[in-house]
């Protein structure tokens, strides 16, 4: 049986994530219910340079870029991951990611009172790039700092607090507490608070037990492990030869352009970034940014709205907290493939009550509509949701982990900001119902049927294993794999070559030497 986590541990999590990873939630969220003040702020600050301000559609075109940019930022932060990790560490890397959060909502402040618009646009680039930081250091510091056993259950602490920054969000950004044209500044403010108090606790936590090692402080390192795995010095002795042992079998690392040169590393990436793709493409997005304005179209008031999209930020707090479960209960293929298949369902009908509202005006159908979100909502959390952040993982090497898991986040950032960018102005074109058909349905039908015919289970296997899931999966010329079909008739000799390769590219012998 697997022991539970220590309240120590827990504590520890709770504190890292608050600081970290809520902020990404929050900030996904906290222009959504508000965005009539801010559309507000904008024309007023604008009015100044354009004779009578600008038009609805207009203010919303720029809007919606406005919204979407904070991703731009989150793209660079996903880049510098990496770099300051390695060089500054992991806690150290948190205090400036913090820092740069703080120095954003300063700005974000000023720009209301200066006012000047553009400095708040400033102020949602280093915030995207504050929250990207934040999000993958206060992953990896927990990863490195938690027992083995207990690294599944605290790594989704994570993405709970991510779903718990989304419903403060949602609350604090309502019209009926800050969201208003006077005191939406007020919701940055809050945002300054929760980061600077859950800091303070921080210099109380030892740098992570694998950065210590990765810098040769073996003495540091190993009361890190006493202070984290809560035990004596001499069984942490044990722990830090452990984990230097894990760090010696993979010290070959991938760069990203790697991953695209490689064949082997290649196709299997690639399942990943379409997973990735199908996620980003599912409506997600554009939920978490625009979910008020869309009920608000479907006939509710703006009270109904502000409640509607509260509720729909709970369920998916909770079904992130149940998803923890059934992950590690399922295998990932079928997770991902019923998951996709009912948000592909739940997208046709919000589709169709969209189109249906527009044509008959139903006040029933907005109710109706925040039902299907919030189901939309459950299958994202059961698969997509926390799948994507570790499917490539499982899916290559440990030595092209990174490198992989680096591309799916580019993939995500690029995506996130394309669809926020441009569904205000396809909805002002085209109508909301037909922009929806557009960038969530047919994205999805499509990496549903690839991911079929190309995803293996990866649950608990190895490379080797994976590449024989692949051989076994259905057969379908256009997804390239008959190729891979007659692989299966290899000599002896092939077939060991290829493992060889195999090594090469995961950086490891253990299957090889358990295979042969």
């Amino acid at each position: 049986m697997v022991e539970a986590p220590s309240f120590r541990m827990i504590y520890v999590a709770v504190i890292t994530s608050i600081a970290g990873s809520f902020h990404f939630g929050f900030n996904l969220v906290l222009t959504n219910p508000s965005q009539e003040a801010f559309l507000s702020f904008m024309n007023k600050t604008l009015a100044k340079r354009f004779d009578g301000g600008l038009s609805d559609n207009t203010l919303q075109n720029i809007w919606s870029f406005v919204v979407a940019i904070l991703f731009l930022g989150a793209l660079a932060g996903s880049f510098s991951i990496r770099i300051i990790a390695d060089w500054i560490g992991r806690k150290n890397g948190l205090y400036i990611s913090i820092a740069a959060g703080v120095l954003a909502g300063g700005m974000a402040i000023a720009s209301k009172f200066i006012p000047l618009f553009e400095l708040y646009i400033v102020s949602r680039i280093i915030m995207g790039w504050s929250v990207a930081v934040s999000l993958g250091l206060s992953a990896l510091f927990l990863s490195e700092a938690s027992p083995k056993q207990n690294r599944g259950a605290i790594g989704m602490m994570t993405g709970t607090c991510v779903q718990l920054g989304t419903v403060c969000g949602s609350v604090v950004a309502m019209p009926q507490i800050f969201g208003t044209e006077d005191l939406w500044w007020l919701i940055y403010a809050t945002e300054i608070g929760i980061m600077l108090f859950f800091a303070a606790a921080l210099p109380f936590f030892p740098e992570s037990p694998g950065y210590l090692i990765q810098k040769g402080a073996s003495e540091a390192a190993t009361k890190s492990i006493s202070f984290y795995y809560n035990c004596d010095i001499d069984i942490a002795e044990k722990h830090l030869n452990e984990l230097k042992e894990e760090q010696k079998n993979s010290t070959r690392k991938f760069k990203m352009m790697d991953v695209v040169r490689k064949r082997s590393l290649r196709d299997k990436a690639f399942i990943g970034v379409v997973v990735t793709f199908a996620m980003s493409f599912s409506g997600v997005a554009v939920i978490n940014a625009f979910a008020f304005e869309i009920l608000k179209d479907t006939g509710l008031n703006v009270l109904e709205a502000s409640l509607a999209n509260d509720a729909i930020s709970v369920v998916s707090m909770i079904s992130s907290i149940v998803a923890a479960v059934i992950v590690d209960r399922n295998g990932r293929r079928p997770l991902l493939l019923i998951a996709f298949t009912g948000i592909l369902v739940c997208n046709v009908i919000i589709f169709g009550l969209m189109f249906t509202f527009y044509k008959f005006g139903y006040h029933a159908l907005g109710f109706i509509l925040i039902c299907f979100i919030c189901v939309f909502t459950f299958f994202f959390a059961l698969g997509p949701g926390p799948l994507c952040y570790f499917i490539n993982a499982e899916l290559v090497g440990q030595a092209a982990r990174s490198a992989a898991q680096s591309w799916a986040s580019v993939i995500q950032m690029l995506s996130r900001f394309v669809i926020v960018t441009a569904f205000l102005p396809m909805k002002n074109q085209l109508g909301e119902a037909w922009s929806y058909l557009i960038l969530f349905i047919a994205p999805v039908a499509v990496s549903l049927v690839y991911l079929y015919f190309s995803l293996p289970e990866t649950k608990n296997k190895n490379p080797f294993e994976v590449e024989e899931a692949i051989e076994d999966l259905p057969k379908f010329p256009l997804c390239g794999r008959s190729r891979r079909v007659h692989d299966r008739k290899l000599s002896e000799q092939m077939v060991i070559t290829r493992q060889l390769q195999l090594v090469e590219d995961y950086g490891s012998i253990e299957s090889l030497s358990y295979r042969l």
